[in-house]
């Protein structure tokens, strides 16, 4: 009789214990660490970026000469790529517009303001996301530093 209590006080701990491992590990993975969970998540929705500068060095073992001279390629070409992403941002807000446009034609008006509440939200979402990955980065992009740069 004695023994089946020591059993059951025994299996009791254990099944306690178990369960508080279990917990740890949950809590430790996604409350602890959800923030790079959803760093990790939003960076393999993202295409994978060329390495920085600073990065390039190292691994290639760059000189300070090499280093000067891919800085004035990235400088050099910095200019090109504002401008294709003006030109492609020009575009999507035109696509943008004609959809809203055909869309406004089939929805009352209700509808409409209904989704229009909907994309202010969702541009709030955005514009707060943005902040955060330029706070987590710790990066402060200034116009005289060029984009293959990190301090």
């Amino acid at each position: 009789m004695i023994n089946k209590y020591k059993l059951w006080i025994v299996l009791s701990l254990l099944a306690a214990f178990a369960a508080g491992l279990l917990g740890g590990i949950f809590c430790e993975r996604y409350y602890f660490h959800r923030k790079r969970h959803a760093n990790m998540a939003r960076t393999q929705r993202n295409e994978p970026r060329p390495p920085d500068l600073e990065k390039m060095s190292r691994e290639l073992g760059l000189s300070a000469e090499q280093q000067d001279q891919i800085k004035k390629i990235f400088e050099s070409n910095d200019a090109r790529l504002k401008e294709l992403r003006t030109e492609m941002h020009n575009r999507l807000s035109g696509i943008r517009a004609e959809i809203q446009s055909q869309m406004d034609a089939v929805l009352t008006p209700e509808q409409k303001s209904k989704l229009e509440s909907i994309i202010a939200r969702h541009r709030e979402k955005g514009k707060k996301e943005s902040e955060q990955r330029r706070k987590d980065m710790g990066r402060e992009d200034s116009p005289d530093k060029p984009k293959g740069e990190v301090k």
